[in-house]
């Protein structure tokens, strides 16, 4: 039997395999460099950008905009190096929540760190308030309303982690404004163009693709829309929360730099389909909830063979993470949802085509937090005795940390 720990939550899970499954990595792996040192020589070569330290001038109101919960990205870490270089007190700090819940206030501590929470104003975007401004409309039809702290700063700063993304392409850069700090009007617009006009799901709208993406192009168009004095200091991690790549500058070609590194070195070749995969999303926060989970089970189904058996470790410790995404599946025929998205089209809509799409070719079994009942409503199985790992037969492959490694089916050689 071949022993695999898995990450689960903010705990590991170990499971017993057959001795010829096999665990998936990346053929190449980053620059084994000083994460203070990437940080550094990131923000010394600003990539079509003035450097920090110019950029910011002494009396600006400062806007720095980080991640929330669901995205790990070493904001504290990050910030003890902006911090000593830009020598302003007139900061604040604002959330990029999206559409996500709102956080608790030892949540934001620990991202931010107690030193900087209780220095600076800190505020978080709240999607159904009312305080936001409008600045236009892009050519796809999205009105574009970001929360008024965006307008008030005369320098915003953008700092987060750059992914794999299922349907923006990668995660990251200009999405920290859309849909990070817009208003749920704004984020819905933006998200329904992951479909098409025949209410499937787009294939521009995927994986690696920001050149013909409408999801991409539409944030990309917004960002120009609102005439900012911004820029974007966007990092890679690996497994282990490491930083291993960072870029720093102009908010698209930074963006654009740490897409082409995570595609290098975070992408696995494979050149088969598997009977059975199994996954862990990574743990927390990339299990952090269903929404933030099916990523990795979005990844980890493109090596699977049709009619496989996808086993997916997921904790979901707060729950779906979304108000409307078990509404969808009241809808049992494709055809019926496909009709009802595109006239009342909710966050997450999506999301649930898709999840339905994959279980039309696909058993996905999942251990996690979530009731019996939900997971039964979506159409998944819950695995509740791991002894069953040990007796699969088939081809079998592993995926560590589906969420930040994406398996690319490139066909038999």
């Amino acid at each position: 039997m071949k022993k695999v720990k898995l990450k689960y939550g903010k705990t590991e899970l170990e499971i017993e395999l057959p001795e010829h499954a096999e665990i998936l990595t990346p053929k190449l792996k980053p620059p084994d460099q000083d994460e203070l040192e990437i940080l550094n020589t990131a923000l010394d070569n600003p990539i079509d950008s003035q450097k920090l330290e110019n950029f910011l001038q002494k009396d600006d109101k400062v806007l720095i905009i980080v991640p929330d919960k669901t995205r790990k990205s070493r904001v504290d870490f990050i910030l003890k190096s902006i911090l000593t270089r830009i020598k302003n007190d007139n900061i604040k700090f604002l959330f990029a929540n999206g559409t996500h819940a709102k956080q608790t206030e030892n949540e934001k501590r620990e991202i931010l760190s107690d030193e900087i929470y209780d220095k600076f104003e800190v505020f978080e975007n709240d999607a159904w308030s009312d305080d936001f401004i409008y600045f236009g409309k892009t050519k796809f039809g999205t009105e574009v309303f970001l929360n008024k702290l965006v307008s008030e700063a005369d320098k915003i700063l953008l700092i987060g982690s750059i992914t794999h993304h299922y349907f923006a392409g990668f995660g990251g850069g200009a999405k920290l404004l859309v849909p990070g700090v817009a208003s749920y009007k704004t984020a819905i617009q933006n998200h329904k163009l992951t479909l098409t006009q025949d209410g499937d799901i787009n294939p521009n709208a995927t994986n690696l693709k920001l050149e013909g993406n409408p999801v991409y192009e539409d944030i990309i168009e917004a960002f120009k829309l609102c005439r900012l004095k911004v820029v974007h200091l966007g990092v890679v991690l690996d497994e282990t929360d490491k930083i291993v790549g960072a870029f720093f500058g102009d908010v698209i070609q930074s963006h654009k730099a740490g897409a082409d590194f995570v595609n290098k070195f975070f992408t696995i070749p494979v050149n088969k389909k598997f009977d059975v995969v199994i996954s862990s999303a990574g743990g927390f926060p990339k299990d952090v909830n269903f929404i933030q989970a099916h990523k990795s089970i979005h990844h980890s189904h493109y090596i699977l063979k049709e009619g496989g058996y996808l086993f997916s470790f997921i904790e979901c410790r707060v729950g779906i993470g979304s108000k409307t995404f078990l509404d969808w599946f009241k809808f049992k025929n494709p055809g019926e949802m496909k009709k009802h998205l595109l006239e009342n089209y909710s966050m997450n809509g999506h999301t649930a085509l898709s999840l339905q799409n994959k279980l039309k070719i696909c058993n996905i079994i999942v251990r996690c937090e979530l009731k019996n009942d939900l997971l039964e409503m979506m159409g998944l199985r819950t695995l509740d005795n791991f002894d069953m790992l040990k007796n699969l037969v088939g081809s079998i492959a592993v995926l560590t940390n589906a969420s930040i490694y994406l398996p690319i089916y490139q066909g038999a050689l």
